[in-house]
């Protein structure tokens, strides 16, 4: 038996104290209402309704089952909204700021081709609370994916050559002296609670004093005027005109995604998904961990 079916019978004929009417109300004709009815009360044993009056009345078993049976379809039809609403909504991917926006783009088509509405958001400052993926953060020997960084000069200042350069190589001139005379680093790598970047920028001889931290804007536009180097991923760099050579220095991000189901079907398993993280991991400028 079918109880949400035959409870919604029973409190459409309580509401209306008519079979017809509920009948009529519910959209079925009255013989099968009344057959609903009469299985529901078998089901459970007594009887909900006084049938030897001229108008029908609850016994006081019906009195006692209605509000029961109100709260039980209340809860069935939350649930069906819940998840109707769910299927309608987007799925949210949070990302880091400053990422690379193509390899995003094509994560994008590559999820909607296979039917799921996609909505990008940021992880940098508060992650949303329905995010499906996020990006976040973490110590590089325990991440997901790994970035490189590396140092970011204007095309035309003395900087490093090709190839990959020392990160003390990057200690700053006398302020009085040709060249640059900063080290410049992104809130996201200098707010990392283990002072990673801090520490290995100390070891190599820069201190405090030299390494300055600047929100990408400023950062870039200094590195363009040829005031300092930048310590960036590839893809901060070269979206900028900025040139770029990695650190010979293991100088890198950890990130690692954070996944709250339930996730959509091709974003789950599969080749979508696997085509899906490896798209995730290159907005970031990542390689998969241990493949450096």
């Amino acid at each position: 038996m079918d109880l949400l079916l035959h409870l919604r019978g029973f409190t459409a004929v309580a509401d209306e104290m008519s079979v017809s009417e509920a009948a009529l109300e519910l959209g079925v004709d009255q013989p099968l209402l009344s057959r609903r009815l009469r299985a529901l009360e078998r089901e459970l044993g007594v009887e909900l309704l006084d049938r030897s009056r001229r108008q029908i009345a609850l016994t006081p078993a019906g009195a006692a089952l209605l509000p029961r049976a109100r709260h039980l379809i209340d809860q069935a039809d939350h649930l069906l909204r819940s998840i109707r609403r769910h299927d309608r909504e987007p799925f949210v991917v949070a990302v880091p700021s400053g990422c690379d926006p193509a390899p995003l783009a094509r994560l994008v088509a590559l999820l909607e081709e296979e039917g799921v509405e996609v909505r990008l958001a940021t992880s940098s400052d508060e992650t949303p609370e329905s995010a499906g993926w996020t990006v976040e953060a973490c110590d590089p020997d325990a991440a997901t994916w790994i970035t490189p960084l590396g140092a970011a000069t204007a095309p035309a200042a003395s900087g490093p050559a090709a190839g990959s350069v020392s990160l003390s190589a990057l200690r700053p001139r006398r302020a009085g002296g040709r060249g640059r005379t900063q080290v410049l680093a992104l809130p996201r790598d200098l707010d990392d609670p283990d002072d990673r970047l801090r520490r290995q920028a100390d070891r190599a001889g820069i201190g405090p004093a030299a390494l300055r931290r600047l929100p990408h804007p400023l950062a870039v536009a200094e590195s363009l005027a040829g005031r300092g180097t930048l310590i960036c991923a590839r893809h901060e760099a070269v979206t900028y005109g900025l040139s770029w050579s990695p650190f010979a220095d293991p100088v890198r991000r950890g990130h690692r995604l954070v996944e709250q189901p339930p996730v959509p079907g091709p974003a789950a398993a599969g080749p979508v998904r696997e085509q899906a993280l490896a798209l995730l991991g290159a907005s970031i400028g990542a390689l998969e961990a241990g493949a450096e």
